[in-house]
């Protein structure tokens, strides 16, 4: 496992609290030297000893986990492979010195290294649009024509040195109808980029949502104190019926019907219409699809003013797509929270050892339901195993993503073709298992499934998808799917990579593109 540097965050802390070396060294009945060594990552500290120093100094326990630094360490591996930088002969060694010394220029160098990358697809996407859009193709082909009549009734009028009162009134009419097209034409190109001044707003809206989860590690225990109460008004303590989920809607005066799929709106998305009063489901929907959005309509009722709160207080969300993603985001969240309630849910995690099938029969839940809830059990005192989550379209594009922070993903495109997520494509339905290990030695279980395309008709077939779910090596016996396999450290594991960008291994048979880390 890769050395993530914490100890600066020790002696910010110690300098905080005005304790010197030799005073924190009394406290907890070690050396000086010994201290010295902790605050410059040259001793890891765990367990009885990193507790006492969390009491002394008042520190969060979390702080000292090395997530944000191991994130951080990802992303500036991510800032170093770039080609653009590629004659500088960066010495990667001191990018953990930069880190434990100067965490807040790491952080500046990574944004301005997003908003750059930011500029250049903003600018490929002026490009396209120049390029290929539709609108302006046309506007251009109409103005050259106007310019083209306009230039050759005047070269006509300067040319003829004759020409009769009735003819030129005929061609100022000419020239005067061309100027005005001409100006109408130029009017509409300025409404069509004014229309469009900021497109590239979108570009940052998943990576803003995504950090705001991970930041939140995907867990918020307002909405799962305010989906309790909800499901206790349901049910009592059982798990929501959908008789009475339904009777729920119903009671605040929304209707819900099943209708063939023919006669659903053209409009309707994921075979379901929902107009505000009726809640339209065709006939045939898979149950956990029909319970979920029976569910998510009724958090949009119950529990909008405390999503509301939770977006209010994430600035990092900072355009209106981004807002909508993170809210979609959210009553889903509230949603999985009320269908598999967090004790019940927890507690079945730990008897099946997160058998997906099992589960997904308990719950009336589908397996992408189920991975979504996995990596929400984030509770203080009753935590699940630390998953990263994947989907993946038949393109191979990671359509959603939860990380973790020492396993690197990229935050668009494809990920490394060697991962479980691609190979599980080949057969549908079937689990992979994976015991993969990165070019740094850091070891994951991988386990993926891709489900099956819907049919609901020509025209209305749903997606199908490859899901994944990691989790440190370390966390792999606690999964029903790691039994049988040899999980010690000197077991055979798949090496893989994060991208081939990013990857050193030169000689990889599956290589779509040259390594900026080989050496």
């Amino acid at each position: 496992m890769r050395d993530v540097p914490v100890g600066h965050v020790i002696r910010n802390a110690r300098r905080q609290a005005g304790m010197t070396q030799t005073a924190l060294a009394g406290a907890l009945g070690v050396s000086v030297s010994y201290v010295n060594l902790i605050e410059h990552d040259r001793r890891q500290v765990r367990g009885k000893r990193l507790k006492d120093i969390t009491t002394i100094l008042n520190i969060d326990p979390k702080a000292l986990d090395g997530e944000t630094e191991a994130r951080l360490l990802t992303e500036l591996e991510e800032v170093s492979s770039d080609p653009a930088l590629a004659g500088l002969d960066l010495d990667w060694t001191q990018v953990r010195s930069l880190v434990a010394r100067y965490e807040p220029w790491a952080h500046a160098l990574v944004a301005l290294y997003r908003a750059g990358q930011r500029d250049q697809s903003l600018i490929a996407a002026f490009s396209d649009r120049l390029n290929h859009d539709p609108v302006l193709n046309e506007s251009i082909h109409k103005m050259l024509n106007a310019s083209t009549a306009i230039h050759s009734v005047t070269t006509i009028l300067n040319e003829s040195a004759e020409i009769s009162a009735e003819q030129r009134v005929r061609f100022d009419s000419i020239l005067g109808e061309e100027a005005t097209r001409l100006a109408g034409i130029a009017q509409s190109l300025a409404g069509f980029f004014e229309r469009n001044e900021q497109p590239g707003t979108a570009l940052t809206a998943p990576e803003e949502v995504d950090e705001f989860l991970f930041e939140r590690r995907n867990y918020f225990p307002d909405i799962e104190e305010r989906i309790e109460q909800i499901r206790k008004s349901l049910d009592h303590d059982a798990l929501p019926s959908t008789p009475a989920l339904v009777e729920s809607l119903e009671e605040d005066g929304i209707s819900v019907r099943r209708l063939p799929l023919t006669e659903l709106p053209e409009t309707a998305h994921r075979l379901t219409y929902f107009d505000g009063k009726t809640l339209l489901l065709a006939e045939g929907l898979p149950r956990a699809t029909e319970r979920f959005e029976i569910a998510r309509r009724i958090t949009g009722l119950k529990a909008s003013d405390i999503i509301e709160a939770e977006l209010e207080r994430a600035p990092n969300l900072t355009s209106n797509d981004a807002r909508n993603r993170a809210k979609r985001a959210l009553h889903a969240y509230a949603a999985a929270a009320l269908l598999m309630p967090y004790d019940k849910f927890f507690e079945a995690t730990k008897t099946t050892r997160y058998d997906i099938d099992a589960l997904a029969m308990a719950f009336n839940a589908s397996p992408e339901q189920l991975c979504h809830r996995f990596t929400s059990l984030r509770r203080p005192g009753a935590e699940g195993v630390p998953f990263a989550f994947l989907r993946a379209n038949a393109a191979g594009y990671l359509t959603k993503r939860f990380p973790l922070p020492r396993l690197p993903m990229p935050r668009f495109g494809g990920a490394c073709p060697l991962w479980a997520v691609y190979a599980a494509m080949q057969t549908p339905d079937l689990r992979q298992r994976q015991l993969a290990e990165f070019p740094n030695g850091d070891r994951f279980f991988i386990i993926a499934r891709a489900t099956r395309p819907v049919a609901g008709g020509f025209g209305k077939t749903l997606p199908g998808f490859s899901l994944m779910l990691a989790c440190d090596a370390l966390n792999a016996d606690r999964l029903v799917y790691s039994d049988g396999l040899n999980l010690s450290s000197t077991a055979q594991a798949e090496p893989v990579g994060p991208t081939c960008l990013l990857c050193p291994r030169e000689h990889c048979a599956h290589r779509q593109e040259p390594s900026a880390r080989a050496k």
